[in-house]
């Protein structure tokens, strides 16, 4: 490349003409910076909330302390300082069909993926680990280029909750439209756009189709984040031309920055380690495992028999929206770390009948009238127009949102307060849940006790716990259920309701319950 180069705006016009290949076509600074700003802001938004996840919390001491030492944590050469040419060649030889081309767009999305995000792909990287194979799976089966699965890391940053400013959803970000065309389910209760394995065998789907389309990869890639109409606008307004950089100018915003994005992702993910980032090695439940659900089932069903922590569970089944998995109206499956399939197999007669009263209680109580949700702000919304489309007044949302002002920028967030759909669903299903499940709550007890009884080898640790020459004791813990406090020393719920004269299973933090 050239170095210095003079003020002249002829020599630069000039320059940029005769420029290599390999930097052709460099985009206007301003809008580049804006692109990146944007992908950068919506990859942040994806992650951050996995930083409040399982897998974060229960790993932070690992992730700080354990993994890097401050001297190899920070110790790689500056990205500045790295040619265009180590970079080109480096994209080059990859083995991959989607052809990646190399400029000084793609570069400041490298730049941005090294220096801006450093943490946090530390632990993307860790996460790759547990869904790549999902991806790769759907991908073989429709015979598509293995790269195509660093997409989901421009799309969501590995995050099955993303929620995009548009309302697409999930790794893939569908739209609700596009996931209804390609066989996902969407309701109150389940949103599959959330589901690792049928999202991702939609995704493979709709890019084969978006190829046959186009039957060039960087256009099908193109046309996943805008839709097939816009490239084709594209192609048209540039004269005919064919390829995503030839109607790089012409494609929306967001779209022009979507391939120098996902090959900057695809960078990174194969030469992270010559930047110094590394795996944080969180603990991800590589192994896992699916069981069909044929009956409703209650997530608090699972962990009243199931040692899984109830986030873990959420994490590993993120497409059931409220904890329930409804089995009877439609096919679902359970995903479990592959060391608990065995015990749920064992003890499913119990689990699905165990406690759906007092389960459903708590849900309904749980669940309010009236929920709160966010509104990004759109092209062309005004107060009046958003308070229409939700079903309220523009004084209401003036005193939900005290802080906006008359006029409304794109982007802006906005409280509003809405009727619960799921409110009434679950309010007039549950007394029939109830009287139908009360009866049987008992049999099923004894039945799981017997079996636990059977199987339990595990001896009960004595923590918090005081005795007397002849009775023992255990104070109740967060967490704490009767029924996990019979498994720990080895004896029956129906026992501990009779040693301590109990009418209910409520049970208080610090309350002493005898077990002896």
């Amino acid at each position: 490349m050239i170095k210095n180069i003079t003020s002249s705006k002829k020599i630069i016009a000039l320059f940029l003409v005769i420029l290599t290949p390999m930097l052709t076509k460099a985009q206007d600074k301003n809008i580049e910076k804006t692109d990146i700003e944007y992908s950068e802001s919506a990859f942040k938004t994806n992650y951050d909330s996995l930083l409040t996840t399982y897998f974060q919390r229960k790993n932070i001491e690992h992730i700080e302390k354990k993994h890097y030492t401050k001297e190899t944590k920070y110790h790689h050469v500056d990205f500045e300082d790295i040619p265009d040419s180590v970079l080109f060649k480096r994209l080059l030889a990859l083995p991959t069909v989607v052809p990646f081309k190399y400029n000084s767009t793609v570069r400041s999305y490298i730049r941005m993926y090294v220096k801006r995000m450093n943490n946090n792909l530390n632990t993307m990287l860790s996460l790759s680990e547990y869904y790549f194979p999902f991806f790769e799976e759907a991908l073989e089966r429709y015979n598509l280029p293995q790269e195509l699965k660093y997409l989901a890391i421009t799309e969501s940053a590995l995050n099955p909750q993303a929620v995009s400013r548009v309302g697409a959803t999930g790794l893939w970000q569908f739209m609700h439209g596009t996931g209804k065309i390609y066989g996902l389910t969407i309701n109150s209760l389940v949103d599959e756009r959330r589901d690792p394995l049928k999202s991702s065998d939609a995704a493979a789907r709709y890019l084969r189709d978006l190829y046959d389309i186009f039957d060039d990869w960087t256009l099908a890639i193109a046309a996943y984040n805008c839709g097939p109409k816009n490239v084709n606008k594209a192609i048209t307004r540039s004269g005919g031309r064919r390829s995503f950089w030839e109607i790089y100018n012409y494609l929306p915003r967001e779209t022009r920055g979507y391939i120098p994005d996902y090959t900057a992702a695809t960078y990174i993910m194969n030469y992270y380690e010559k930047h110094g980032l590394k795996p944080n090695n969180i603990s991800v439940p590589i192994e896992t495992d699916t069981l069909n659900i044929t009956k409703n089932l209650f997530f608090g069903q699972i962990t009243k028999f199931i040692d899984i922590d109830i986030t873990q569970l959420k994490i590993l089944n993120p497409q059931y929206k409220e904890n329930i998995i409804p089995g009877e109206n439609m096919h679902c499956y359970l995903r479990l770390p592959i060391e608990h399939i065995p015990q749920f197999i064992r003890l499913q007669d119990s689990i699905f009948e165990f406690g759906k009263d007092s389960l459903v209680q708590e849900i309904v109580q749980e669940i309010r009238p009236m929920e709160q949700i966010t509104h990004i702000v759109r092209k062309n919304e005004t107060w009046s127009k958003i308070a229409k489309k939700y079903g309220v007044s523009v004084n209401q949302l003036r005193k939900w949102n005290p802080r906006l002002k008359n006029t409304l920028r794109i982007g802006q967030r906005m409280i509003i307060q809405r009727n619960n759909p799921l409110y009434k669903q679950i309010k007039q299903s549950a007394p029939k849940l109830i009287e139908k499940t009360a009866k049987a709550e008992k049999d099923t007890v004894m039945t799981a006790e017997s079996k636990i009884e059977n199987t339990n080898n595990a001896n009960a640790k004595n923590d918090n716990v005081s005795t007397t020459k002849k009775e023992k004791y255990h104070t109740v813990k967060s967490g704490d259920s009767l029924y996990s406090i019979a498994k720990k020393y080895k004896t029956t719920v129906n026992k501990l309701r009779a040693l301590n004269n109990f009418k209910s299973q409520t049970l208080q933090i610090g309350q002493k319950v005898r077990v002896q």
